[in-house]
């Protein structure tokens, strides 16, 4: 939901937290950026439809398929 530097990414955490109590969220730091991750959804699907929902408070949202 959010990339940029660790307290503007703090800010972002807790603001989703107080929107989606119930998904997932972590701060995750990747040389330069801080960024903020959501859920952990075992399909797209699932993680599209909850991608509709979250950008209506945090509008930059995207998908994103972590490395495993």
């Amino acid at each position: 939901i959010y990339n940029g530097d660790n307290e503007s990414s703090k800010k972002q955490l807790m603001a989703f937290k107080k929107e989606f109590g119930t998904l997932d969220c972590t701060i995750v730091f990747s040389t330069p950026l801080y960024k903020v991750w959501v859920g952990n959804f075992k399909t797209r699907i699932e993680a599209e439809r909850n991608l509709i929902e979250i950008k209506k408070k945090f509008p930059k949202s995207f998908l994103v398929k972590p490395n495993k």
